[in-house]
Parts: C-alpha cells; sequence; structure tokens
C-alpha cells in the first residue's frame, strides 16, 4: 500500500545518497588513481545511479500515495455533501463516507485521523488545518482553504461542500486533461535521446574508429583517436540522460523530482547500448 515518506527523510536519503557517491570516488581515487582513470565511465555511471536511485523510489512512493489521495478527493467532498443532506453532523459525515468505502486507502486513513482528532474536541478548523499540513497538496490546500474562509466567515459548510466536489471535479478532469496533452513530449525526449545515441555509434563506428589508421593522412596536431571520443561520447551520453530524464519529469508531472525515474531509465539503456554496439576502451586493450 501507499504510505507517506517525510520530507525531511527524503532530503536526508538524497544527502546521504550524495555523499556516499563522492565518498566512493574519493576511496578509489586514493586506493588507485589508475583504476579510477581506466573505469571513470562506468564509475561515473555508478555514482550517478549510488546518488539518485534512493531518492528516486522514496519520491515515487511518497508521489503515488499523494496521487492515490488527490484522486479520492472529489469523491470525499462529495460524499461528505451528500451525508450532511440528511441533516447528520459534519464528524457523522465523515465517519459516513469511510464506512460506506466512498474513499479508501490512505486517504480514508487521514479521514480517520481528522475525526478521531475532532471526536476527541479538537475544533473543525484545527483538525482540518492539521489534515492539510500532513497531506501537503495542492489540490488538498485549495479544498481545506476554501471550507476554512467559509467557517470563519460565517457561511454555511454545507453549500460550500456541495460547490467545491464540483470545482475539484472539475480541476481534476484539466489536470488529467493536461498529463494526457503532455505524454507526446515525454516521447520527444526519449526519442531524441535514442537518436543521440544512434548518431554516436555511426559516427564512432564509421568515421572515428577508421580515421586512426591514417595518421600518415591526417596532421598530428588535428588527429585525435577514438577512444578519446568514445569517452567524450560516453559521458555526454550520461549527462544527457540525467538532464533529460529530469525534463521529462518536470513536463509530465511538473515536477524535477518525478524525472528521477526517467533518468534511471536512460542511463542504463544508454550504458547497455553504448556497451553492446561500441565496447569501452579498457575491454579492447
Amino acid at each position: 500500500m501507499e504510505r507517506q515518506i517525510a520530507k525531511k527523510r527524503r532530503q536526508i536519503t538524497g544527502a546521504v545518497s550524495l555523499a556516499a557517491a563522492a565518498l566512493i570516488f574519493l576511496i578509489l581515487y586514493f586506493y588507485d588513481a589508475r583504476l579510477v582513470l581506466t573505469y571513470f565511465n562506468e564509475l561515473f555511471l555508478i555514482a550517478l545511479l549510488i546518488a539518485v536511485t534512493p531518492s528516486a523510489v522514496l519520491d515515487y512512493l511518497n508521489h503515488k500515495w499523494l496521487e492515490a489521495i488527490e484522486d479520492q478527493t472529489p469523491s470525499l467532498v462529495r460524499g461528505i455533501s451528500e451525508s450532511q443532506e440528511t441533516g447528520v453532523t459534519l464528524v457523522e459525515a465523515l465517519d459516513s463516507v469511510v464506512e460506506n468505502r466512498l474513499v479508501s486507502g490512505p486517504l480514508a486513513d487521514e479521514v480517520k485521523k481528522l475525526t478521531t482528532q475532532m471526536s476527541w474536541g479538537l475544533s473543525f478548523e484545527d483538525a482540518l488545518q492539521r489534515f492539510r499540513d500532513r497531506i501537503r497538496s495542492p489540490i488538498v490546500n485549495r479544498f481545506c482553504a476554501l471550507v476554512l474562509e467559509a467557517s470563519r466567515s460565517g457561511g454555511q459548510i454545507k453549500q460550500v461542500f456541495k460547490a467545491t466536489s464540483g470545482f475539484m471535479e472539475e480541476m481534476q478532469e484539466i489536470d488529467q486533461e493536461t498529463s494526457s496533452q503532455m505524454k507526446p513530449y515525454i516521447i520527444i525526449i526519449y526519442v531524441a535521446f535514442l537518436v543521440f545515441l544512434f548518431v554516436s555509434i555511426i559516427l564512432i563506428i564509421s568515421f572515428f574508429e577508421p580515421l586512426e589508421g591514417l595518421e600518415h593522412i591526417l596532421s598530428p596536431t588535428t588527429l585525435v583517436g577514438a577512444r578519446q571520443f568514445k569517452d567524450f561520447f560516453y559521458r555526454t551520453m550520461l549527462v544527457s540522460a540525467l538532464m533529460g530524464g529530469l525534463m521529462a519529469g518536470k513536463i509530465g508531472e511538473r515536477r524535477v523530482l518525478g524525472g528521477l525515474k526517467h533518468s534511471i531509465i536512460q542511463l542504463v539503456l544508454g550504458y547497455i547500448t553504448f556497451y553492446i554496439m561500441i565496447p569501452p576502451n579498457w575491454m579492447v586493450i
């Protein structure tokens, strides 16, 4: 089941991952600098994966938890509105939504916390503010802001829930439509990365490697060996995969961290492709 990952925990995990990647590089460098120079591309890849994978996993788990709550929030508001039409109190309406399974999973757990706090004597406003602070979602924030403002101004909470239900459903439809419209751009990023891999491989195999046998024709000052070009394209591929993945996350989910999973996929895909088509320099020594 999806669960919330505290922001502080995600920040600590990211910092520790970066420190671990840097520490591995330093230990290997002081142990044997030649080892680092020989396997620099592979060590760079491993360092990137160590740095981004833990953060990517925690961010994914937290986002799935948040997404499960946001998807059901309109159902929660609609259920409260319908229950209050029968004349029950707000706490009873919240309990009814959970008991009738109009919401489930993490949102049901959060609603239970909300009703428990209110049953212990906490005011509706304070309980709703704690509910908002625990979830930290734009959709939930908008919902809580509307209800809190209506409560403070002496408005009818029942009418606010009814109006908010329709508003949130419309916002959810707009968000889903926006996400579907952004998917082609994510595909374009992957296609661009694959094109880069293809062009790099063709250049090395068909152009740079044959040049190594033409030292007597080309000037020594302008001739660069295929090995240097391999290293150049390897490292460019790793940086392109990392940045392209982050860009895909920003476009698709409006979150840079949401692109870490795309970065990992492109890093692994790019290295495997290069490894098969143009083996690293240490394999042909």
